[in-house]
């Protein structure tokens, strides 16, 4: 039956976007955890990249919010909830974080390559966070 079809292609749209929604949630979470970082790191250059990382992380969360809220979408999502400050901190751990992050976007970047507004701004965000990250491994 087509109506069954279109209600299920209509639940499966909603249920993507509520994914995306959800993860610029958790996007301003990490990017706070980023953020602890960027306070308890050991060095002005670390302290530097990782502003830099939390700002690029905030931006990407508002931008997808903002692309997706373009296509005609209400705001709806929940959260995760996370302990943000669960570790002292450790440059090498805060960098495996960044990279499962970056790693997520490239997983999402793949989902949504038929969205060409979502796929540039997961690649740009991908592109931008390889450059903070290669910078931190390469001097600490």
């Amino acid at each position: 039956r087509l109506d069954d079809f279109l209600t299920y292609l209509a639940g499966t749209k909603e249920a993507e976007i509520s994914n995306l929604f959800g993860f610029a949630l958790d996007s301003l979470t990490f990017a706070t955890k980023v953020q602890v970082f960027h306070w308890s790191c050991e060095s002005g250059f670390q302290h530097t990249h990782f502003e830099t990382i939390y700002n690029i992380i905030r931006d990407f969360a508002d931008k997808l919010v903002e692309t997706v809220l373009s296509m005609g979408i209400k705001f709806k999502a929940n959260n995760k909830t996370y302990v943000i400050n669960d570790e002292l901190f450790d440059i090498s751990s805060a960098i495996l974080k960044i990279e499962a992050f970056r790693d997520s976007l490239i997983d999402l970047k793949s989902q949504y390559s038929t969205k060409i507004s979502l796929e540039n701004l997961f690649g740009d965000t991908i592109e931008q966070l390889d450059k903070e990250i290669g910078l931190l491994k390469n001097f600490k």
